[in-house]
């Protein structure tokens, strides 16, 4: 597998100096198919949290997206707010994979 740095994302601001940081979730698109990774123990099991975490990042999106002039704010949030909804209701593909451990850097 070849990385292309300028594909590679950086680490968030204030994660270097931080006294606690945790990843907890990483995906990419390889030959146009969702591969994630992610600690299914993170929140133990309040299934909430995942939802919470996934809003929290559909904020960040759109919020991204209204900075860079491409969309107001509230319009992104319901446009995603509209795809996630649909996603769950119509969910296609295979999903499959394993539980792993996580690794120590």
């Amino acid at each position: 597998m070849s990385q292309d740095p300028e594909h590679e994302l950086d680490v968030p601001d204030g994660i270097e100096n931080a006294e606690s940081a945790l990843e907890v979730l990483r995906a990419w698109i390889a030959d146009g198919a969702l591969h994630v990774i992610f600690d299914p123990n993170t929140f133990a099991e309040d299934f909430a949290e995942w939802g919470r975490l996934l809003s929290e990042i559909s904020h960040h999106i759109a919020q991204a997206a209204a900075m860079e002039g491409e969309i107001n704010e509230e319009d992104a949030l319901r446009l995603i707010r509209d795809g996630y909804l649909s996603g769950l209701e119509n969910a296609q593909g295979m999903r499959d994979g394993q539980i792993r451990g996580r690794t120590t850097h």
